[in-house]
């Protein structure tokens, strides 16, 4: 009679070790995935915004380095001598 009112369900099997394995992997290559998907958008909005502003390449360049006090004055006028 225990089995008219649920009392001989079984349990569910539980999980091997090497499920609890690939589950884990699996868990572990999304969030690598992930982790990956976030950086490259990163990097493509970082190539964007050097895009627009001319980034960091132009603001140390050695021409905007250079000031009115760093181009050499002559010691002579004329003959260059």
């Amino acid at each position: 009679m225990a089995g008219l009112f649920g009392g001989g369900r079984r349990r569910a099997p539980e999980k091997t070790q090497a499920q609890k394995d690939a589950e884990a992997a699996q868990l572990k290559a999304a969030e690598k995935a992930e982790a990956s998907e976030i950086k490259e958008m990163k990097a493509a909005q970082a190539r964007r915004r050097l895009l627009r502003t001319g980034g960091i390449k132009l603001l140390f360049s050695p021409a905007s380095l250079e000031g009115p006090g760093d181009i050499p004055k002559p010691t002579k006028l004329g003959g260059g001598q």
